[in-house]
């Protein structure tokens, strides 16, 4: 082998044979056209890349791009359920690492998981934090095409013949007091360490805060009990779940939002289990949330507690719930007064006289109902028709109601004035509003006060 011969790279040996086909190419298009020589041509070619793949497959741009075409689609998670996304860990020998997380997740309660046929790769250019920013945009946008809720990723680190997994956590929503890393060391078992599930115990208990109060609050006169209990199912077993250690604050606002949940859906499904369930966290979150600790937080919970035992009180036949409903939102007012928190306070008067109208339809006397009616007067003190609109309206509306109440109970008809005057001006502003729900609601009521005002007249 000569000099120039032995300078020659490893793939220019086989171009030139590839080469010598030139004219046998010209003489098979010259002869039977362009197709057949094209086709020769290719299977040359294939042949050549075939002969070479390894050298190919290593050269620089070829190498990430057969990567990138031999990959999976992205799977996407249940909608209503609490996912956790693992993508593939960078440097991660046969995938030992990301293995273990996937065994210990799947035999985790209370969360689905999904494997990401993806790497998070940090970029070779700028430094660390540059770098950092980068990955997590990818990661972030990697978790939006999975719709999972929060997305693990990261890197493992091999040092004196031991693992480090170094985990990022990117969560789908903002959240406060998330942490964004750790480093775990591989445990000699399958088991992951305690502080893995500690760390991704505050992180799911922080998210379903969001998740449930978006489904509840945000989504507020809609029917969502189907969608709820998928999610209500997971939250329950992660709040129960033994593996790692419970953050107090972080379980104690979970439960707090699992029994708001817990609400919605008996309420609007029409089963009992699900308010008792409500009313039991709610005293359990009282437990923590102590009147002389966080004032507020125990007036909020006292007053949910109160809206939940209505619910429950309106079913039975028997007044105890509906009086542990009135207990319960007068103490609320103890510490949600007019000055501290104007607009907490009306809210919480008008489920005061929610709790007592309901309360005062069961006795004989009417009592109650008056009380129901100054409650209502209360609230509407700072829910004033220019300051919240639909807020009075509602009030108007669960005036209206008393005050037919009263009418059924006294005969005397200018509490049907009243009445009607009340559900006109609410239906004002439902109309405005272009509230279909509230604005049938209201209607119906209306009907119902015209409807015994023509009753009377008939009687005269």
């Amino acid at each position: 082998m000569g000099e120039e011969e032995e300078k020659k790279g490893p793939l220019e040996k086989p171009i030139e044979t590839v080469s010598g086909w030139k004219k046998d190419f010209v003489r098979i298009r010259r002869r039977y056209g362009v197709l057949p020589a094209i086709l020769l041509a290719l299977a040359v070619l294939a042949g050549y890349v075939w002969l070479n793949w390894k050298t190919i497959s290593e050269l620089p741009g070829v190498k990430p791009l057969l990567a990138y075409f031999s990959q999976g689609p992205i799977e996407k998670a249940e909608a209503e359920h609490l996912t956790v996304a693992i993508a593939h860990l960078d440097d991660d020998n046969n995938r030992e690492q990301e293995k273990l997380l996937l065994v210990g997740l799947r035999e985790f309660q209370g969360v689905d998981t999904l494997s990401v046929d993806r790497t998070v790769e940090w970029p070779s250019a700028g430094n660390e934090q540059a770098r950092e920013k980068a990955a997590e945009e990818h990661a972030r946008e990697l978790l939006k095409q999975t719709h999972a809720d929060v997305l693990i990723w990261g890197s493992v680190l091999h040092a004196d013949g031991k693992s480090v997994m170094r985990l990022y956590w990117t969560p789908s929503r903002e959240i406060t007091r998330a942490k964004t890393t750790e480093q775990y060391q591989a445990t000699e078992t399958i088991k992951l360490p305690e502080l893995f599930w500690t760390d991704l115990k505050k992180i799911l208990g922080l998210l379903t805060q969001t998740r449930l109060a978006e489904l509840t609050f945000g989504e507020e006169g809609h029917y969502v009990a189907k969608r709820l209990k998928p999610l209500i199912d997971q939250v329950e077993k992660l709040a129960a779940s033994k593996e790692g250690v419970w953050d107090p604050e972080t379980l104690v606002r979970v439960r707090f939002n699992l029994a708001v949940a817990l609400s919605t859906y008996g309420e609007q499904s029409g089963k009992n289990e699900p308010l008792s369930e409500s009313a039991e966290l709610y005293r359990k979150v009282m437990e923590q949330w102590t009147r002389e600790r966080v004032p507020l937080d125990w007036a909020a919970t006292q007053n949910n507690l109160g809206n939940t035992l209505r619910t429950l009180g309106e079913r039975e036949s028997s007044t105890a719930t509906l009086e542990q409903a009135v207990e319960a939102v007068s103490e609320a007012l103890k510490e949600r007064t007019r000055e501290r928190v104007p607009l907490d306070w009306a809210a919480t008067q008008n489920n005061l006289g929610n709790a007592l109208a309901m309360l005062g339809e069961r006795e004989t006397g009417t009592d109650k109902l008056e009380q129901a009616v100054a409650a209502y007067r209360a609230a509407l003190e700072e829910r004033t028709r220019e300051r919240v609109r639909l807020l009075w309206a509602q009030t108007q509306e669960n005036l209206a109601g008393v005050c037919l109440s009263f009418f059924e109970k006294t005969k005397e008809p200018n509490y049907l004035d009243k009445a009607l005057t009340a559900v006109d001006g609410s239906l004002e502003e439902y109309r405005r509003a272009k509230s279909a729900y509230d604005i049938g609601s209201a209607e119906d009521l209306r009907k119902k006060i015209l409807a015994a005002k023509a009753s009377l007249s008939a009687t005269k």
